[in-house]
């Protein structure tokens, strides 16, 4: 279960890059991406080394809209549990963003991914908790970091942070859980909530 909240984290702090960094992708209809229209979007949300694979695997827009987890496995054969929930993160994004969730679905991908303006420490704190980044709560918490402060803080200062919390934690991991805050709190910024 700390995996699983590991992974929703880290999914949104992907989201959140890839969404301030790809405006171009919300302004065309996905239905109608071609597989190069695709492996572009691929590469916008960070993960550029799966552009090959979403290629060879002929996914245009109507297939990506589509994709479960287990197709990213088993069929394009992304390797990493992180980026096939990061995908699928992003994937709920773009179909927020171009209108194709219905509102029951809406409601659900809201909840998984809030907007966090205004926000105490105590209720950062917990959404780390949540998104099994709880490791690393303590740092943000004793900071006073609330979500207005979170969603200002630069992928440095998030490192930065979250290095006081696990200075024994393998530095890779660490690394990489500031890779999925950081992008998560992009795509929040960019929402508008």
């Amino acid at each position: 279960l700390p995996e699983r909240r590991e992974l929703s984290l880290m999914r949104a702090c992907v989201r959140l890059l890839l969404l301030t960094s790809s405006a171009s992708a919300a302004e065309t209809d996905p239905r109608e991406w071609t597989t190069a229209d695709v492996s572009g979007w691929v590469a916008r949300v960070g993960l550029h080394e799966y552009r090959g694979a979403f290629g060879e695997g002929l996914v245009d827009g109507r297939r990506l809209l589509g994709l479960t987890l287990h197709e990213l496995e088993h069929e394009l054969l992304i390797p990493s549990a992180e980026h096939r929930m990061v995908i699928e993160m992003e994937l709920g994004e773009l179909k927020l963003q171009s209108g194709l969730l219905s509102t029951a679905e809406r409601a659900r991908h809201r909840k998984a991914h809030p907007c966090i303006e205004g926000w105490s420490a105590k209720e950062v704190r917990k959404l780390l908790e949540a998104t099994g980044l709880g490791r690393f709560a303590a740092a943000f918490f004793s900071r006073g970091v609330g979500g207005d402060e979170l969603l200002r803080m630069s992928g440095d200062e998030l490192r930065a942070v979250m290095a006081e919390q696990a200075s024994r934690e393998e530095a890779s991991a660490r690394e990489a859980a500031a890779q999925l805050l950081a992008a998560q709190l992009e795509m929040l910024r960019a929402r508008e909530c």
